[in-house]
């Protein structure tokens, strides 16, 4: 099942890109959106977009969206104040009448997202790793509290946003992770947390155990 998409549709920018569509088929997104999620070089995006225009996969539209601009507040140490503001771009979105969108948004759906072994040693390569939990889009369970659980110590914060960057980049949308350390996932397991109960006692995969529970 390793890059199956990848290898039925032979090209990894469409892939990442038709996951982002759909998975998302109620969302809008601008030009600049679409490079952050799939991680494409901007002209390799353009080509595959435009092909899924050419078809009628995905539309576009001039739409009004709001963003924020940081300020600098005059007061020392205070937190920088968010302006909201309004503008017009241009945003795409999924087709809702596309003639076979519900057997493609299957099709995405059941593939694979990544090979385990390749979560395995990403996982593996962010610290002193205690424990992983897949579950959530890992196994197409919609009513799990998250979809990936990593319990672990020394963890470098950029080797993990790399890490999550790279995942959502071919999940085509945000991953719902839980991360703590060793002494936070004990303390709250002593404690039968409802949170850490749901995510252990329902459906899901264990990548990584070290840990007696």
């Amino acid at each position: 099942m390793e890059n199956l998409l990848e290898k039925l549709f032979e090209s990894t920018p469409k892939v990442r890109l038709l996951r982002i569509f759909m998975r998302n088929p109620e969302a809008q997104f601008t030009f600049p959106e679409i490079i952050s999620r799939s991680q494409l070089r901007p002209r390799a995006a353009k080509k595959e977009l435009a092909k899924f225009l050419k078809i009628g996969l995905v539309k576009r539209k001039i739409a009004r969206i709001q963003y924020g601009i940081k300020r600098k507040s005059r007061q020392r140490k205070a937190a920088p104040k968010v302006m909201i503001k309004s503008k017009k771009t241009q945003v795409y979105f999924t087709n809702q009448d596309f003639a076979i969108l519900p057997e493609l948004r299957d099709l995405i759906t059941k593939a694979s997202v990544a090979s385990r072994p390749k979560l395995l040693r990403s996982i593996k390569g962010l610290g002193k790793i205690k424990l992983a939990v897949l579950s959530g889009i890992f196994i197409n369970n919609n009513n799990s509290r998250t979809d990936l659980l990593v319990v672990g110590d020394k963890i470098k914060q950029s080797k993990l946003n790399n890490f999550l960057g790279q995942i959502e980049s071919e999940l085509g949308r945000s991953l719902q992770y839980t991360l703590m350390d060793s002494a936070e996932f004990k303390y709250r397991m002593d404690m039968y947390d409802r949170f850490l109960r749901d995510i252990l006692e329902y459906p899901h995969e264990k990548l990584i155990n070290k840990v007696h529970m």
